[in-house]
């Protein structure tokens, strides 16, 4: 499984509230749309004034050449253009590669 996490802060103008309800409204059909998608979950931390970020995403897909191709769409640039609606563009940090599952 191909992963790419996504780490971001909020904009200085949105509360926590406004944050979650634009993602929730917005910026998730936006992700749904991108083909080859597997998996998709994001965590808000329960204390954000503790927590460096505000948010992070992870997005699955089955690996990475279908990750490219879903990358290389318009669903893909809307998702990241979107992204400055909610986000501190400068605060992104993202993480792609391999997920490995310790449980099994």
């Amino acid at each position: 499984m191909h992963e790419l996490t996504v780490a971001f802060q909020k904009r200085d103008d949105l509360t926590t509230e406004e944050l979650r309800d634009y993602y929730h409204a917005e910026h998730v059909p936006l992700v749904r749309e991108l083909p080859n998608l597997v998996g998709y979950e994001v965590t808000f931390p329960s204390d954000p004034e503790r927590s460096p970020y505000d948010g992070i995403a992870r997005l699955r897909f089955p690996d990475g050449e279908a990750m490219s191709e879903a990358m290389d769409t318009e669903a893909a640039a809307a998702m990241e253009a979107d992204a400055a609606a909610f986000a501190d563009t400068d605060s992104m940090v993202q993480v792609v590669g391999e997920t490995e599952s310790l449980l099994e």
